[in-house]
């Protein structure tokens, strides 16, 4: 039976489990909510998630949010597709430790603010001190993981979760630059961190789940 999985266009942590669906070849019913439609915010999804936020599946009567859960449980439940958390327990740690990371400090504190002053402060115009220093923040993050790469992916030779969770904020580096070319994010990423993006662009999944309104 396919799980239903509830998505919104756009979102990083969204699509991360959209990745991971395709990554995993795993059979699901899209259920495409529109933000400017306020559609997580209707009754019947938040009688689903009463926190009506994207990603959410639901398994067989099992609702279940968070992308970081969402990842585990679809390596867990699901055998086909590659594992997304391979190896041993601490290859398995390392895996979930890059994860954490990339959303802390690389999404939280250096991506998250960018788009807060370019995108949320309607026509008050962007603070480009404060983006002055998240951008730094990005840069450094972004150096940091383009030296933990140990091969073709961030573990090795093989896609992981790990990976799944660091592809979109590169892509929203990419997609701020394109709207918002003063910001100059784009090219804060480092040569190999690059090739490893185009790795992951190059897969089957990323065309199918690459957000429409970005093309």
């Amino acid at each position: 039976m396919a799980l239903d999985f509830y998505h919104g266009h756009g979102s990083p942590f969204s699509w991360r489990v959209w990745l991971a669906l395709e990554h995993k070849k795993i059979p699901y019913t899209l259920k495409l909510l529109s933000f400017q439609n306020n559609e997580t915010t209707k009754p019947e999804f938040v009688a689903i998630n009463p926190r009506h936020q994207v990603p959410t599946i639901v398994d067989d009567g099992f609702a279940l949010w968070e992308s970081m859960a969402i990842l585990e449980y679809l390596d867990e439940r699901f055998a086909s597709g590659e594992k997304l958390y391979p190896g041993d327990t601490r290859n398995r740690a390392l895996v979930r430790r890059l994860m954490q990371e990339a959303e802390a400090y690389l999404y939280r504190e250096g991506i998250s603010p960018v788009v807060d002053e370019f995108f949320w402060k309607g026509d008050e115009p962007a603070d480009m001190d404060k983006v002055a220093k998240a951008r730094e923040r990005v840069g450094e993050e972004l150096e940091y993981f383009d030296k933990a790469l140990r091969g073709p992916y961030l573990m090795g030779d093989s896609l992981t979760a790990a990976d799944i969770v660091l592809y979109p904020s590169i892509a929203y580096c990419k997609r701020i630059t394109f709207r918002k070319p003063e910001s100059k994010l784009e090219e804060l990423i480092p040569a190999k961190l690059a090739q490893w993006a185009k790795r992951i662009e190059s897969m089957p999944s990323f065309d199918k789940t690459y957000p429409p309104h970005w093309r």
